[in-house]
């Protein structure tokens, strides 16, 4: 009986341990079931996803940037398909090997290309970053011949800037490039190897112009590489935003005449409406062009950039002396402060004399002339009596609201104000006094005076709408909205004193000193001016800012040639090309100037 209790007593115990182990078993098999059942349904999407991400990379989609174009429907500024050079900032090693491949492909310096390395790899972005922007037929057959030995680097389709008119254009249009570090740091929501607007519109006009990059996913092998461009074609995950295209008031036609009617000179010409301050055409020589910044600059390009000639100076928008088409401002200050009247009449000679100084007139020739005389053949000397008789604070007020002195308006980097000075720049800019000289030469607009030729045309606007003053401005349409006016200053002006100085510009051209600027299918007024300038010896500045038709004026120019001698016949004519342009006149052969295309429109040496 003992026997048997033990017997029955093992076979449970062997029982229970089989019911544990089976239970343990099943339950694991449950487990591992419900586990697979988990990832392999449950959580396919998933690892799916994760699978995909180790055979594809995410990359960008640039957007398209907004097309510039002119009034008229003129193309300025598009895009093209570009090719570009990448880095995956994850995938990068052993920089200095790949700095020295990419260096030879390239044919780039190799500090510079370990940098560029050296900052993607330490940044967060998980978007590749660009290594060198539109590449070459060189490059890209030279960078597959190395591919295998480039890990984390590959060529991807791009989109790059395209200027159709070039240099005609630069100096309002501006240029692309490469986002630099002061303004990476500006801007954390960029990232290196952006490309933004650096210069005129393309600057001030980036963000709408720029629209928003995409994202999209490329098959890479093992290297972390498109195998092919058959096999690695782009599944899009974020569509890109175009940016939005921009319409300028610019008058292509208009602005390329102006632009050869410059030719070789050094100078700016800007045409305007004077009704809208709408800016027609805005030039300055010599110029560059925009479409070197798309890719990498060569030494050449450096060396045509940096030329003494300065052709990134945009002259449009820089302050010079202005000389005698400034008189009508003092003449104006003289009438306002009844210094004059209408009907005065003036002896003009050959100078006036002051504190021991003579101040000379451009002409000895005496007699007593009347308002409308003295404007039209410009007598230094009628001025000087006028400012003996007022301070620099007379006639630095019209000249203000004029629009001298300050921004135009225009919607351009880098604009000058100007100079209009008084008694406290002087004192506070040169520790000097203001003495009567200066208000002399000042009524002539010499000496410390500096005027920019777009504030020129905006003067001229004011005087041509009888002292209603637009302000300049280019951008009329931003993608479907369209850009009004800015509100324009009016200022009363007394029709006595308005007809006097009407008179006087009218003048100037029928057979004063513009006379060969007088054309019978067209009225013309307007006012030449030759500003003497540094260095010592060298010629004056020539000036002429004019309004057409006189009575109901359609366009204002005002054409400046630094250096280039008398306004009368340096600027004048110049003028005089780009009204025959507007007007639809034939126009006439004038010694000297041109408006034939020049062969090679590249920056020259100033002669």
């Amino acid at each position: 009986m003992k026997s048997l209790s033990s017997n029955t007593k093992f076979s449970d115990q062997v029982a229970g341990k089989a019911f544990v182990l089976a239970f343990v078993i099943i339950t694991a098999m449950v487990l591992l079931l419900l586990r697979l059942t988990w990832l392999q349904i449950i959580q396919n999407k998933y690892y799916k996803t994760a699978a995909e991400d180790n055979s594809t990379r995410v990359t960008f989609l640039r957007a398209p940037r907004g097309s510039l174009y002119d009034r008229h429907g003129n193309l300025l500024a598009t895009n093209k398909q570009s090719l570009s050079m990448i880095a995956v900032p994850n995938q990068l090693d052993n920089l200095q090997d790949l700095a020295t491949r990419i260096a030879k492909i390239l044919d780039l310096d190799y500090a510079e290309v370990f940098d560029r390395l050296m900052k993607a790899k330490a940044s967060s972005s998980v978007l590749p970053i660009v290594i060198e922007h539109d590449l070459n037929l060189e490059h890209v057959s030279k960078f597959y011949e190395q591919k295998l030995f480039l890990p984390g680097i590959d060529i991807l389709p791009d989109i790059s800037r395209t200027y159709p008119h070039a240099e005609v254009t630069a100096h309002v249009l501006g240029y692309c490039g490469e986002i630099t570090k002061p303004q990476l740091l500006r801007r954390p929501d960029r990232k290196m190897g952006d490309v933004v607007g650096q210069a005129g519109i393309e600057k001030v006009y980036d963000d709408q112009l720029r629209g928003v990059d995409g994202e999209q996913r490329v098959r890479v092998n093992a290297m972390g590489q498109s195998s092919s461009p058959e096999t690695a074609k782009p599944i899009v995950t974020k569509k890109a935003v175009p940016g939005q295209p921009i319409v300028l008031s610019l008058d292509l036609n208009l602005q390329r005449c102006a632009y050869q009617a410059l030719g070789e000179k050094s100078g700016a010409i800007v045409a305007m409406d004077p009704q809208s301050g709408e800016i027609l055409a805005l030039v300055s020589r010599p110029s560059y062009d925009p479409n070197v910044f798309t890719r990498r600059l060569t030494k050449e390009d450096r060396k045509l950039l940096s030329h003494p000639s300065h052709p990134l100076h945009n002259r449009a928008l820089s302050g010079f002396p202005p000389g005698s088409i400034w008189k009508p401002i003092t003449m104006l200050a003289a009438l306002d402060y009844k210094v004059i009247k209408p009907t005065d009449k003036i002896h003009v000679s050959g100078g006036v004399a002051l504190g021991g100084f003579f101040f000379h007139d451009w002409t000895s020739a005496s007699g007593l002339f009347d308002l409308v005389k003295c404007m039209q053949w410009s007598r230094d000397s009628a001025f000087y009596i006028m400012a003996l008789k007022m301070t620099p604070e007379m006639i630095k007020k019209w000249g203000n609201m004029l629009g001298a002195g300050r921004p135009t308006g225009v919607e351009l980097p880098n604009e000058r104000s100007g100079t209009v000075p008084d008694s406290e720049w002087k004192l506070k800019r040169m520790h000097e006094k203001w003495y009567p000289g200066n208000t002399l030469h000042m009524s002539i607009g010499q000496t410390f005076i500096q005027l920019t030729p777009v504030q020129g045309a905006r003067i001229y606007s004011g005087l041509a709408m009888k002292g209603r003053v637009p302000f300049s401005h280019l951008a009329i349409k931003i993608g479907d909205r369209q850009i009004p006016a800015p509100k324009a200053e009016n200022w009363k002006i007394k029709p006595e004193y308005m007809k006097v100085i009407s008179d006087g510009l009218r003048a100037v051209v029928q057979g004063g000193t513009a006379g060969r600027v007088n054309m019978p299918e067209v009225a013309i007024s307007g006012k030449t001016g030759s500003a003497e300038a540094p260095p010592k010896g060298s010629k004056t500045h020539g000036w002429f800012c004019c309004y057409a038709p006189s009575e109901k004026p359609e366009i204002v120019i005002c054409a400046f040639v630094e250096h280039g001698g008398h306004g009368g016949t340096a600027a004048a004519p110049l003028a005089k090309i780009v009204l025959q342009e507007y007007f639809g006149i034939k126009k006439t052969p004038i010694p000297g100037v041109t408006d034939a295309k020049p062969k090679k429109p590249v920056a020259k040496p100033r002669h």
